[in-house]
């Protein structure tokens, strides 16, 4: 083979390749339209007590706290609000931030705390398609989550939360806040809710 045909190959496979870069960078995202769906809490949103948790569905810790936190629900329910916010170790839980953007897509479709459930009894299966099979077997609907989820609509609401755990000091998970308040053993969360109703 002469020159002039290495030439003209060479030639046919830089747009060959340019072709596929392009199509690669322009292929359609998955549409989902902006859904502002109230943040989830638990409780009621009078209340004078209120708990946030910072938590990552990919954290042991995370998961060994909830039975903490249902009896906490389940103890003084009407007299507390509990908040969710996402604080995903991407660094050493590669599937967090992907379980925290699930359970926003959950949420728009008003099934947050059965999903946020799931994730955790199933740690640490978080996959794309294990996440997918837990939205379907809760009863979503499948088209409208998938397309939340791999388009990412929901990364400026974890993000906020990130940020926000960021500016007040959190460095691990779970960490929780009463009124405000960081707390220091969360084992104890129960008893220092107590005080806190008791003291008014």
């Amino acid at each position: 083979m002469n020159k002039s045909k290495y030439l003209g190959l060479g030639i046919v496979l830089i747009i060959l390749a340019s072709v596929g870069i392009y199509i690669w960078r322009t292929r359609e995202a998955p549409y989902y339209p902006v859904i502002d769906s109230p943040r989830p809490y638990l409780g009621s949103n009078e209340a004078k007590v209120v708990i946030e948790e910072f938590s990552d569905f990919q954290c042991p810790a995370c998961k060994a706290a909830q039975p903490l936190l249902k009896d906490i629900i389940n103890t003084f329910g009407e007299r507390i609000k509990l908040s969710y916010r996402h604080y995903p170790l991407v660094s050493i839980h590669t599937n967090a931030f992907r379980a925290a953007l699930a359970v926003e897509c959950a949420n728009d479709q008003g099934k947050f705390w059965l999903y946020h459930d799931k994730l955790f009894s199933e740690q640490p299966a978080l996959s794309r398609s294990d996440l997918l099979s837990y939205a379907a077997g809760l009863g979503l609907d499948s088209s409208q989550f998938t397309a939340c989820l791999d388009s990412k609509a929901k990364t400026k609401i974890v993000r906020q939360d990130i940020n926000e755990g960021d500016k007040r000091g959190v460095n691990s998970t779970p960490s929780f806040f009463l009124n405000g308040a960081k707390v220091a053993d969360w084992t104890k969360l129960k008893e220092l809710i107590q005080a806190k109703l008791i003291g008014g």
